[in-house]
C-alpha cells in the first residue's frame, strides 16, 4: 500500500467527494446516525517500513463516515494514523465532549454542539470472525457484500450506473478468480489485483506485468468480453451475486469492464465527472464491437505475459489483414481487432479526445456513428492502422496524438507543425465510405465476398422478421401458424442449394491446394 502521506490524501480525496456526492450531513445534524453500519478490521501496510495501521473500516458506511467526520471537522487521516495510533488522544477528544455535556447537560448545548454529539457515536455491527461456508466456499470480503447487497439501507438518491458497476466489478474478478469443480480459474490471483487496480504500475511489473495501461486495458476486455469459453456465464455469475438480474446483457458486462479500466484514471483525475463521463462513454461503445468476442480468445495479446509479439509486429500483421481483405465485410480480424481495443483507450483518454460517442439529433452534416463504427473504418485502412499504431506508441510515452499520412509520417501543417489528432478529424478521413472498386486480384474478390457475407446476414435478418409478423394485432406468429407457399419455398431452397454447392466447391479447393502445398514443403 502507499505510504502514509500518500494514503492520507487519498482518504481526504475520497471523502470532499463522498460528502460533495451523498450529503447526508443535514440529516445527520438532526437525528445522527441511526442505521447500524457493518465494521470490518483492515490493517494497513506500508512499502516504505511505516508501522502497519490497524483500522476498524465501515463496509457499507462510508457516505455516512465521511459526513460524521465533516460534522466533527475530523480529518480521516488523523483518525486513522494519529489516534488510531495513541489511544490517549483518542480518549482525550471523546472526553473533551463528556465534560461539555456533564458541565453545561443538554438543554445548554447550542445547536452545533448537540449536532456534533449525536455524530459523535454511530451505531455499529462489528465482524470479529469469519468461518467459510464450505458448499460455496466464499471468501470473507465475498461474503461482507453480499450481505451489504442485502441489507444496505436506501441511499439519500440513487446510486449512479457507474457505481454500481464499480460493485459488479469486484464480484466479477472474484468469480473469474475462483475455480470450480470442474474449472480452473480464468484468472490468477495476480491478475485479479492488477485488474483491480490495487497495485501500481511498479508492483505490476515486477508480477510479470506489463507497465502500458493499453496492456491492461486489453487483457480486461479480453477476460471480461472475449471468446473463450464459458467467460460469459462466469462474468454473470458475477453478476447475479450482486443483482436479481438473471439474463445480464454484453452491454452489462462491458460497461462493468470499462469501470474496471478507467480505475487508474479516475484516481489520477479524483474522480472529475467532467473529465471521466464522456470517456466512460466512448469507451462503452467502442467495446461494443463484435469482433472483441470473436477475435480476443485466447491468442496471446502483444504486451502480455505469454506473448512475444512487439507492438511493430500487430501493426505489420494489422496490415496483411487489410491487405487480405479484413475489413471491407465489416469484420475486423484479430490484430486488427487487438489494435484498435489499445488505440480507443488512448484516443478517448487523450486532450482533446481522439474519438468521441456519437452525436444524435444534430444538424444532417453531423457523423452519428457509433465510436465502434468508426474504429472499424479506420483499421480496415493502411492509414488507419499506421494511425492506430502511432497513438499506441505516443500514448504510452505520454505524448500528445498526432495525425499521420499514408506512410505513416506526421502531417505537418502550413504553420510548420505537426497536426493535433482530434475526433472530427479522425471521423472525416475515415468516413466509412467504401474504397474504390478493384476489379482483379484477391482484394477484388475479398470485396465480392464481403457482399456475399452481407447478402447472407440480410437473408437471416429477414427470416428473422418475417418469424415476427402476427396474423393480427396481438395474434400468434403468422409463419409459425401457417406456414408458406410450398413451391415458393423450395424454388428459393434450389437456389440455396446451388449457393451451397458454390461454396463448399471453392473450400475444397482450398484444402487442396493448402494439402498440395504442404506436401511440397514436406519433400
Amino acid at each position: 500500500m502507499e505510504e502514509p502521506n500518500a494514503l492520507a490524501q487519498r482518504l481526504e480525496d475520497a471523502k470532499e467527494r463522498l460528502v460533495r456526492e451523498n450529503p447526508l450531513s443535514e440529516d445527520i445534524w438532526v437525528e445522527g446516525v441511526l442505521q447500524p453500519l457493518t465494521i470490518v478490521p483492515l490493517t494497513a501496510h506500508h512499502r516504505n517500513g511505516h508501522p502497519a495501521a490497524p483500522l476498524l473500516i465501515a463496509a457499507d458506511g462510508s457516505s455516512r463516515i465521511s459526513a460524521v467526520h465533516d460534522l466533527l471537522g475530523y480529518s480521516p487521516s488523523k483518525v486513522a494514523y494519529e489516534w488510531g495510533g495513541d489511544d490517549r488522544k483518542f480518549r482525550k477528544e471523546v472526553n473533551r465532549w463528556n465534560r461539555l455535556v456533564q458541565k453545561q447537560g443538554w438543554g445548554g448545548l447550542s445547536e452545533e454542539e448537540q449536532a456534533r454529539v449525536r455524530a459523535l457515536t454511530i451505531p455499529a455491527r462489528v465482524v470479529v470472525g469469519f468461518r467459510a461456508d464450505t458448499r460455496s466456499n466464499h471468501r470473507f470480503h465475498t461474503a461482507v457484500r453480499n450481505f451489504i447487497g442485502l441489507t444496505h439501507i436506501r441511499p439519500p438518491k440513487p446510486y449512479g450506473s457507474a457505481v454500481e458497476n464499480e460493485a459488479k466489478a469486484d464480484a466479477v474478478l472474484d468469480t473469474l478468480a475462483q475455480p470450480t469443480r470442474t474449472r480452473s480459474a480464468h484468472i490468477s490471483a495476480s491478475e485479479k489485483r492488477w485488474f483491480a487496480g490495487v497495485i501500481t504500475e511498479e508492483e505490476a511489473q515486477a508480477e510479470g506485468f506489463s507497465r502500458y495501461r493499453d496492456v491492461r486495458v486489453a487483457e480486461i476486455v479480453r477476460a471480461l468480453l472475449g471468446g473463450r469459453t464459458g467467460t460469459a456465464r462466469r462474468v454473470n455469475d458475477g453478476i447475479r451475486s450482486l443483482t436479481a438480474k438473471q439474463r445480464p446483457k454484453h452491454e452489462d458486462r462491458v460497461d462493468i469492464a470499462v469501470e474496471l479500466i478507467l480505475r487508474p484514471v479516475r484516481t489520477e483525475k479524483n474522480d472529475s465527472p467532467q473529465f471521466i463521463r464522456p470517456r466512460r462513454a466512448v469507451l462503452q461503445r467502442a467495446y461494443r464491437m463484435p469482433e472483441i468476442r470473436e477475435s480476443l480468445a485466447d491468442s496471446p495479446l502483444e504486451g502480455s505475459a505469454e506473448g512475444s509479439r512487439s507492438l511493430e509486429r500487430l501493426r505489420d500483421e494489422s496490415l496483411e489483414e487489410v491487405d487480405s481483405g479484413f475489413g471491407d465485410n465489416g469484420r475486423l480480424s484479430i490484430a486488427q481487432t487487438e489494435l484498435a481495443v489499445k488505440a480507443a483507450y488512448h484516443m478517448s483518454i487523450a486532450e482533446p479526445m481522439g474519438l468521441q460517442r456519437e452525436v444524435f439529433g444534430g444538424s444532417g452534416d453531423e457523423d452519428d456513428r457509433s465510436p465502434a463504427a468508426v474504429l472499424r473504418a479506420m483499421l480496415s485502412r493502411r492509414r488507419g492502422v499506421l494511425q492506430a499504431y502511432e497513438v499506441v506508441r505516443a500514448g504510452r510515452l505520454g505524448q500528445k496524438l498526432y495525425e499521420v499520412d499514408d506512410d505513416g509520417a506526421l502531417v505537418i501543417t502550413a504553420d510548420g507543425k505537426p497536426r493535433e489528432l482530434t475526433d472530427a478529424l479522425v471521423r472525416h478521413t475515415y468516413n466509412g465510405e467504401a474504397l474504390a472498386r478493384m476489379t482483379t486480384g484477391y482484394k477484388a474478390a475479398s470485396q465480392c465476398w464481403a457482399g456475399v457475407c452481407a447478402s447472407a446476414e440480410n437473408l437471416k435478418k429477414s427470416l428473422a422478421s418475417m418469424q415476427t409478423v402476427p396474423d393480427q394485432e396481438g395474434g400468434a406468429n403468422l409463419v409459425d401458424r401457417d406456414g408458406w407457399d410450398s413451391e415458393e419455398v423450395s424454388s428459393l431452397r434450389r437456389k440455396l442449394d446451388r449457393i451451397d454447392r458454390t461454396l463448399a466447391d471453392w473450400a475444397d479447393r482450398y484444402e487442396e491446394l493448402n494439402e498440395a502445398q504442404e506436401s511440397e514443403e514436406e519433400t
